[in-house]
């Protein structure tokens, strides 16, 4: 009969396993070097996680649970005064100053890494970059709503916000020009502004 696993080791496998992602990323991982980092054996890894990609998602899962809530980096209502297309400014304001520090840039990488992988291997981990982008657009929802975009603009805003903002991001952490990347996300936040207080829907 087979020793059942103790959790209390499985959850420290858990968060050294994460450590261990963010330095070495997705890219051609393989069980060993992994267990390496981890100080066991590729066999115990198994014994825990049962695979690979088993353990890349819980890891992942894990380092999302230790990152500030994207619902916390927005909890503050937008200002009073403003409107809606500026309550959208602030919201994706306050997200791009979080992604530019050092400490966020890592876990980002994997996103992408992992949305890559996603596309490949769509059962196995499409499932987690949607629980990832969920994250913001329910927290961007609330941003909007108390911001006076109306009801039915909302998803149409969010998606066009969360596509230019991925777009800003990956082109800043592929070639390192976060200035090329800040005008990218000031011309997404005027077009997004012009829009909405056109009451066009965003396209």
């Amino acid at each position: 009969m087979a020793r059942p696993q103790d959790p209390q080791i499985t959850a420290r496998l858990l968060d050294r396993a994460a450590d261990s992602l963010l330095n070495r990323g997705l890219h051609g991982l393989t069980l060993r070097p992994l267990a390496s980092d981890l100080g066991v054996s590729p066999r115990t890894l198994l014994y825990h996680f049962d695979s690979k990609e088993n353990l890349i998602v819980e890891a992942i899962r894990h380092l999302r649970r230790r990152r500030p809530a994207i619902k916390e980096l927005l909890e503050d209502p937008p200002t009073a005064s403003a409107t809606a297309g500026e309550a959208i400014s602030e919201a994706i304001g306050r997200l791009w100053e979080e992604a530019k520090q050092p400490q966020s840039q890592s876990f980002l990488a994997l996103y992408f890494e992992l949305a890559a992988l996603s596309v490949r291997e769509p059962a196995t981990y499409r499932p987690l970059v949607r629980t990832l982008d969920d994250d913001w657009v329910h927290a961007m929802s609330g941003q909007l709503t108390s911001g006076g975009v109306p009801p039915q603009k909302v998803e149409a805003v969010i998606s066009t916000a969360l596509a230019g903002y991925r777009g800003a991001l990956l082109l800043a952490l592929a070639t390192d020009d976060w200035k090329a990347a800040d005008e990218a996300i000031t011309c997404i936040i005027e077009a997004l502004e012009q829009q909405i207080h056109e009451g066009a829907e965003p396209s």
